[in-house]
């Protein structure tokens, strides 16, 4: 019985390392995410979303949907007062732009395939 490898070696992976036009059009594709760090800010300061929304006089149900991602629009103001509240003035504290294709390769780094 052959030593079965659960991966592929040499010549074999070859094929799976080098991109194709598909791949180079889909990358042209690619999405651009905003990706909202509060949840991390409110960790590092101890602060719970109520205590937040009363110091940055916004609705708790606002800090809720911007902790769990839920952005589908973005209101400059509300986060000029979260800013504030948290004390931050580099804006990329609180939010990044990320290439979609970058967050599905976080949540699966070796590419395996189910």
């Amino acid at each position: 019985m052959a030593d079965e490898k659960p991966f592929k070696v040499g010549k074999d992976a070859l094929p799976d390392l080098i991109m194709t036009e598909a791949d180079l059009e889909n990358e042209a594709q690619d999405k651009l995410r905003v990706i909202l760090h509060l949840k991390q800010r409110m960790d590092e300061r101890g602060l719970t979303q109520m205590q937040l929304a009363e110091m940055a006089d916004v609705r708790q149900a606002t800090i809720s949907q911007l902790t769990r991602g839920n952005i589908e629009r973005l209101h400059i103001p509300t986060l000029e007062k979260i800013a504030w509240a948290l004390d931050i003035t580099d804006i990329t504290q609180l939010l990044t732009f990320e290439l979609e294709s970058e967050i599905m390769n976080l949540a699966n780094p070796y590419n395996v395939k189910f």
